[in-house]
């Protein structure tokens, strides 16, 4: 944090006003203007000679520190630094010089040299809110967040109206984890400020992390208030109401933003996604055939145009929409081995259910092939397993079936299908 030149900037009076007072334990204050040595006749001096030595002293604390200032702004680091030391060496106690010394610290990177002389300007002038904030931000920059915290804490019970030390407190919570704590804090924030668009979409990052779908959703609303067409704040709308479990509507947004976003094929496929997982497996395919029609390549939009084919027994339509998603896994080199095998299994048992058993059995047999494929990797999952064990048993091969479908169980014990296919052996 960088906060004492914005503050020596704009109170320079008052600092200046502040080292003498720093200086004088007799609490004399300086004079006008300073006096010419010769200027002061033995007989007329106004000062004791005590008093006199420590108004020089003000005054030469003074210069210097007016100096530091102008090497600081001329971006002279070492020279502001030295001269910050030599005017705290006049004035040891002056709050204005250790903040300003305590910067030069902080931007050389020094940051216990900054906490040491920023705790001594805080303890000096506990009313500043400036020493303050800059001394929790050192705090924080040294990983001591729990004193930054109460520093911060402490700021705005005095200074309820610094936001600036509200988001600094805010994101010290984030930072350590304290999710809920973050999320009030800047909820406080959008309480003086509502229109802050990253405040919000802070909030919104803490209540998806806290899985608070309802505050999300109330923070998006917001949002979309200001951007009512953004598709990615929809489209994460959308997704919150997946999470509750609220299909229709969730449907409902990914086709709105479809309407507006008809040449994105990712669009045409939440849409048909969360139709069908919704329940709306018709609706779903014909949402995926339209899509089709603008990207006949979109691979997941074949396989729900197929699925949808497949509920309605329109087998040569699903026949025609797994032949076409095959071709395209094989075709953009689709690496993903169980992917092709079931793309194959599902060909072999539509090409069974229509009688084509010399078909079929090709479809089990290269079913099988990139099932073994898959199978073979060390990251094989559970369903790739049970697909392997179907493709064994369509080809007769009970045995090699109920071993795949007992390894699918070790790896995923929650797999009903699985189970009963074993038991039925």
């Amino acid at each position: 944090m960088r906060r004492v030149r914005a503050l020596v900037a704009s109170l320079l009076t008052v600092a200046l006003a502040a080292i003498p007072m720093g200086m004088a334990a007799s609490g004399c204050a300086p004079a006008a203007a300073p006096l010419a040595m010769e200027e002061i006749a033995p007989d007329a001096v106004s000062f004791a000679p005590d008093a006199m030595e420590e108004e020089m002293r003000s005054l030469r604390a003074q210069q210097l520190f007016v100096r530091g200032m102008t090497q600081a702004q001329t971006g002279d680091e070492g020279a502001a630094l030295d001269l910050y030391a030599q005017a705290l060496r006049l004035a040891p106690d002056t709050p204005a010089i250790l903040a300003a010394l305590a910067e030069r610290y902080e931007a050389s990177g020094d940051y216990q040299a900054a906490r040491y002389h920023l705790t001594r300007a805080h303890d000096l002038a506990p009313e500043n809110i400036y020493y303050a904030l800059q001394l929790a931000g050192v705090h924080a920059e040294l990983g001591e967040r729990a004193e930054a915290a109460s520093l911060y804490a402490a700021i705005l019970e005095k200074a309820p109206e610094r936001l600036d030390a509200r988001y600094d407190l805010a994101r010290l919570y984030a930072m350590e984890g304290e999710t809920a704590k973050a999320a009030a804090a800047y909820e406080r924030i959008l309480q003086e400020n509502a229109g802050d668009r990253a405040a919000r979409r802070q909030l919104l990052n803490l209540y998806e992390r806290l899985g608070d779908w309802p505050g999300a959703e109330r923070i998006l609303a917001d949002m979309l208030k200001d951007e009512p067409q953004n598709p990615d704040l929809r489209r994460t709308m959308a997704e919150i109401r997946l999470k509750q479990g609220r299909y229709d509507e969730a449907a409902d947004e990914f086709l709105g933003i479809l309407e507006q976003n008809t040449q994105d094929a990712q669009w045409w496929i939440y849409a048909a996604r969360t139709l069908r997982d919704g329940g709306g497996l018709a609706a779903a395919g014909r949402v995926a055939e339209k899509g089709l029609a603008a990207f006949p390549n979109a691979l997941a939009l074949r396989k729900i145009a197929g699925d949808a084919a497949m509920a309605g027994a329109r087998n040569a339509e699903a026949v025609r929409h797994f032949e076409e998603a095959a071709r395209i896994a094989a075709e953009d080199a689709y690496e993903n081995e169980a992917e092709r095998g079931s793309l194959r299994l599902t060909l072999g048992a539509l090409h069974a259910r229509m009688g084509n058993e010399q078909a079929a059995r090709q479809a089990y047999e290269a079913a099988l092939r990139h099932l073994r494929e898959a199978a073979k990797q060390p990251n094989a999952s559970a369903e790739t397993l049970e697909r392997l064990g179907d493709a064994y048993e369509a080809l007769g091969r009970s045995e090699a079936a109920a071993e795949a479908w007992r390894r699918a169980l070790e790896i995923d014990p929650n797999r009903p299908e699985a189970r009963k296919k074993l038991d039925r052996k």
